[in-house]
C-alpha cells in the first residue's frame, strides 16, 4: 500500500522531533554536569521548564546558561539548524521569495534574482581593507579619509582621545598636528588611523573583467562605485528609507546621512522615531528615518493573553505600522546582538518577514548580518586612538602608541570552555549561525541580505571602547554602508 504524501508541516515536525531527540541524546552528559553539579550557580534554583515549587526561575531570552560545545558540536548545530531552517523557509513562504525581489521589478525570475543576489554576495565576501589616505586625490575634501559625522555625538569619543593626543605630543615637543587638516609635507590626513580604510571589492572576482566562472551579474552593474551623492540620490528616487533595529542601525542612519552632507538633530536613537524625518537628498522628496527596534519585532507580536510580555533589557519601538510602511518603501533592517536562543531568534524572524511578505510586497527588505563583537581593550590600551602613521602607514610617530591595521584573516570560532558552568551568548558561533538562518529567511520572504558578518569580523579596531566594543566610532569603518547600500539599490531595477 503506498504511503500518502506528507505535507511540508508533517515533515517539518518529524524532522524537528528527530533534531530534537539528537540533541537531547547528544548534549544529556554536558547538560547535566551543567545543571545539576554542586556548584552550579543555579542549584537551589528553579530551571525554566522545571517542576519545582520555587518561585525563581530563570529565563532564557537574553543570557541564559546553556552548556559549552565543542567544535564538532557546533558544527553539528548548524547542520540541523540549516535543515530547520530549510524547511520552515520552504513551508511559510513557498519558495515564491526566491524568484522574486519585493520592491523591485524582478517577479518570478529565480535566475535574475539569483544574478542580482550573488552580485551583492560577491561584493562583500571578495575585498578587502584598503588603506585610503595619501592617494592622488589626499588634498582633496572629498577624499575618503577626510570625511566627516554630523550625526549624534555620542560615537565621537575615539576623536576626543584623538584630539586629547594631538594636544600632549604639542606639548612635549613633537610638533603641531590639527584634527582632519591635510599634512602636505608627508601626504597624510590628520585622522585616525581607522578612518582611512575603505571596503574595496575584489573586481577580479566580482566585477566584469572576472577571469572566473560569472559570479553575479555579467555586464558594467557589477562594478562597485564609489558613493555619489546624485547618484546615490537617483537610485532612491521618491521612496523614504527606514532603518530599524539596534543602535548600530542608528549609526549607519547616521552615516547615511553624513554622506550626503544633510546635517540632522534626533536627539539620541530613542528619540528618531518621534521627530520628523530627515530630508535625504536635496530637491528630492525622500526621506530617512530610524526607529530602535532590538529584535525587528512588529506590533502585534506581543501577545497579553499569552502572558507575553516585552523584556525589559531590549527596546522594540512600533515601526511596523501600516502607516509607516506605507510611508517608507526602503526597510533596512538587522536583529542585533540582543541574545535569543535559536527558537526564539527563527521564530520572531519568521513571525515578522511573514507580515511584510504576504501584506507589503512593494516593501524592499535590506536585512543586514550581525556582527561580531571584539576584544578591543587591548588596543585602546595601546593608544589605537593617538596613533599619527608615519608616511608607508606602517610605524607610529607618537611614543608609546601602536598602529592598528585591519585584519587579514577573520577570527576563527572556538569551542566554548569546558570549565565554565555558564556560557554567555552570543558567541562567534551563535552570530555566525543565526546569520545563516536570517539570510535563507529573508530571501525566501523575497528580501536582500548583506552578508557583512565577515567584512567586520576583520575590524577589532576604530570601536567605541571603555567597555563598548560591539559599536564603532564615527567616522569609522560603517561609513562604508554608504557605498554598499548605493551599489544594491543601484543595480535593483525598480518595481512599477
Amino acid at each position: 500500500m503506498p504511503m500518502p504524501e506528507l505535507s511540508a508541516r508533517q515533515v517539518a515536525t518529524i524532522l524537528f522531533c528527530v533534531i530534537s531527540f539528537q540533541l537531547i541524546y547528544h548534549f544529556r552528559e554536558p547538560i547535566e554536569e551543567t545543571f545539576l553539579h554542586s556548584s552550579s550557580p543555579y542549584s537551589g534554583q528553579s530551571i525554566a521548564g522545571s517542576n519545582s515549587g520555587s518561585g525563581s526561575s530563570y529565563s532564557g531570552r537574553n543570557r541564559h546558561p546553556t552548556v559549552p560545545l565543542s567544535l564538532q558540536e557546533l558544527s553539528i548545530l548548524d547542520e540541523l539548524s540549516e535543515a530547520i531552517v530549510s524547511v520552515e523557509a520552504l513551508r511559510v513562504f513557498s519558495g515564491s521569495g526566491l524568484a522574486d525581489i519585493h520592491g523591485t521589478s524582478i517577479k518570478g525570475n529565480t535566475e535574475n534574482a539569483k544574478r542580482i543576489r550573488d552580485q551583492i554576495h560577491c561584493w562583500t565576501q571578495h575585498g578587502s581593507w584598503v588603506r585610503d589616505d595619501n592617494n592622488i586625490k589626499g588634498a582633496s575634501s572629498s577624499s575618503w579619509a577626510a570625511r566627516g559625522h554630523l550625526g549624534d555625538p555620542m560615537f565621537s569619543k575615539c576623536d576626543t582621545r584623538f584630539i586629547d593626543g594631538l594636544n600632549k605630543i604639542a606639548d612635549e615637543g613633537h610638533g603641531d598636528y590639527f584634527q582632519g587638516e591635510f599634512d602636505r609635507e608627508h601626504k597624510r590626513w590628520i585622522v585616525r588611523e581607522a578612518v582611512k580604510y575603505r571596503w574595496v571589492p575584489d573586481e577580479s572576482i566580482c566585477g566584469p573583467i572576472s577571469q572566473q566562472p560569472i559570479v553575479g551579474l555579467e555586464d558594467d552593474r557589477s562594478k562597485y562605485l564609489p558613493f555619489n551623492t546624485q547618484d546615490f540620490c537617483k537610485a532612491v528616487g521618491n521612496r523614504n528609507i527606514l532603518f530599524a533595529g539596534d543602535v548600530t542601525q542608528f549609526q549607519l542612519h547616521d552615516s547615511i546621512l553624513s554622506a550626503v552632507g544633510e546635517p540632522f538633530n534626533c536627539n539620541d536613537e530613542l528619540g528618531c522615531l518621534h521627530t520628523d524625518p530627515h530630508q535625504l537628498c536635496p530637491g528630492n522628496p525622500s526621506y530617512l528615518k530610524y526607529a530602535r527596534n532590538d529584535v525587528i519585532s512588529v506590533p502585534w507580536a506581543v501577545n497579553p493573553e499569552d502572558e507575553e510580555f516585552p523584556d525589559g533589557s531590549t527596546v522594540e519601538q512600533a515601526w511596523a505600522t501600516d502607516d509607516m510602511l506605507q510611508q517608507y518603501k526602503i526597510l533596512v533592517l538587522n536583529k542585533g546582538l540582543v541574545w535569543r536562543p535559536d527558537d526564539e531568534f527563527l521564530n520572531e524572524l519568521v513571525f515578522t518577514m511573514k507580515q511584510l511578505w504576504r501584506y507589503y510586497p512593494d516593501n524592499m527588505i535590506i536585512y543586514r548580518a550581525t556582527h561580531p563583537v571584539s576584544n578591543c581593550t587591548i588596543l585602546k590600551e595601546q593608544g589605537e586612538d593617538e596613533v599619527i602613521a608615519t608616511m608607508d602607514g606602517l610605524s607610529s610617530i607618537v611614543p608609546g602608541t601602536t598602529i592598528q591595521k585591519p585584519l587579514i584573516k577573520a577570527p576563527e570560532r572556538t569551542g566554548d570552555r569546558k570549565d565554565s558552568q555558564r556560557v554567555y551568548r552570543p558567541a562567534l558561533a551563535d552570530i555566525q549561525r543565526q546569520n545563516k538562518m536570517a539570510k535563507a529567511i529573508v530571501e525566501a520572504a523575497g528580501g536582500i541580505f548583506l552578508d557583512t558578518e565577515e567584512m567586520f569580523a576583520l575590524r577589532p579596531d576604530g570601536r567605541m571602547g571603555d567597555g563598548d566594543c560591539s559599536r564603532f566610532c564615527a567616522p569609522g569603518p560603517l561609513d562604508v554602508y554608504a557605498d554598499l547600500l548605493y551599489n544594491t539599490l543601484r543595480i535593483l531595477p525598480r518595481g512599477g
